[in-house]
Order: C-alpha cells, then structure tokens, then sequence
C-alpha cells in the first residue's frame, strides 16, 4: 500500500511546535520580569486551541486521533477552549497585571488544563487511530511536563534564583510532541479505532 502523509498530523506538529517555542519565549520573559510573556502566552494558547481541534476533527475522518468520538472530542476541544480564555484572562486587567494576587487563580487553571490533557491522552490512547507504542507518547509528555512543573514550583519557592531556568523546561514539552506528530504524519498511517475493530476480529474467529 502507498504510503501517504497524514497531513492533520503534520499540520498539528507545526501548532505544537509554534506553541513550544512561544512558551519557551514566554517562561524566559516571565523569569526576567518582561510584560512580552503575556502576547506569548497568547499566541501559543492560540496554537493550541488550533491543534486541538485540527487533532480532534482531523482534516478527513480517519486522521482525528480520537476517530471523532463525541467524548474524545468534548475532551480535546474542551481543553483548547480551556487553554484559550485562560490566555485571555491572564492577559486582562486580574491576570498577570495583579501580580501575586492572581497566582492563585492561576494555579488552578493550570491544575485543569492538566486534567483535561490527561483525559485527552486517555482517550487517544484508548482509542488507538495512533498505533502503539506512539499513542503512549501524549499521555508520557503530559505526565514529564506535570512533574516539572512540580518540580519548577518547588525551586521557585526554595530558590528563586534560578527558577526562571527551570521554567523553561515544562514549556519544551508541546514543542517535542510536534516534532513526534511530524514524524508520525510521514511514516505511520491512522489504525481504524478499536471499537470498529473488535466486530470484525470476532467474524474472522467465529467465519
């Protein structure tokens, strides 16, 4: 069979690599002090909100990586709709303007665009349109990027100094899936979801 590229994965690579790079851009800035964190922050929320819905849709059936389940879907979009207005709200007048004051608020937001992604993967795993072991790989960069994020905190309250750094490295975590999905998108083809799968197994045993 002809190999042919996956262009919804390709496309969503570039959005997770953009959305990298500009969290990069904005996790520096946010450690020097820069007020440019905040249009950064948004850019990449933008980025991401695109590539969740590209990934969910899919630019033809067979490529939305959730095979366009209602609930995998609701899962993606909700959380690109998420990371969207939490961007518009840290750029607002109670977001990074207010200081100290809305590192609580912003807490929380965080604890939720995690959840949500960790329901992402699972369903995409779950549902495997991406042959194993790839679609292990959300679900593992989703779970190293909370763990440096833990860890991020931890050092910006132990030592201040040299948080900024280390913030850096939560950010990487979209750019280094992007570069998986580009290489996915020219080398591995969409599997048929599990669910259609499993009936025609059964005929194959019980023809």
């Amino acid at each position: 069979m002809q190999r042919t590229t996956v262009w919804s994965w390709l496309f969503g690579g570039f959005l997770l690599l953009g959305q990298g790079l500009l969290g990069v851009l904005a996790a520096i800035a946010i450690g020097s002090g820069n007020a440019a964190a905040v249009p950064y922050e948004v850019g990449a929320a933008v980025l991401a909100a695109g590539a969740c819905a590209l990934y969910a849709f899919g630019l033809r059936p067979a490529d939305s990586v959730v095979a366009r389940r209602p609930a995998g879907m609701a899962i993606l979009l909700a959380l690109g709709g998420f990371v969207l207005v939490r961007a518009v709200w840290w750029a607002g007048p109670t977001g990074y303007a207010a200081g100290p004051a809305a590192e609580p608020t912003a807490a929380l937001g965080a604890i939720v665009s995690y959840i949500l992604a960790i329901g992402g993967a699972i369903a995409i795993l779950r549902i495997g349109v991406i042959p194993r072991p790839w679609s292990w790989i959300p679900l593992a960069a989703i779970t190293l990027g909370l763990g440096l994020a833990v860890v991020f905190a931890a050092v910006t309250i132990v030592a201040p100094g040299i948080g900024g750094p280390v913030g850096v490295l939560p950010a990487t975590i979209p750019a280094v899936v992007g570069i998986v999905s580009m290489v996915l998108a020219v080398t591995t083809q969409p599997a048929p979801d599990r669910g259609t799968r499993a009936p025609s197994n059964a005929a194959v045993r019980h023809g």
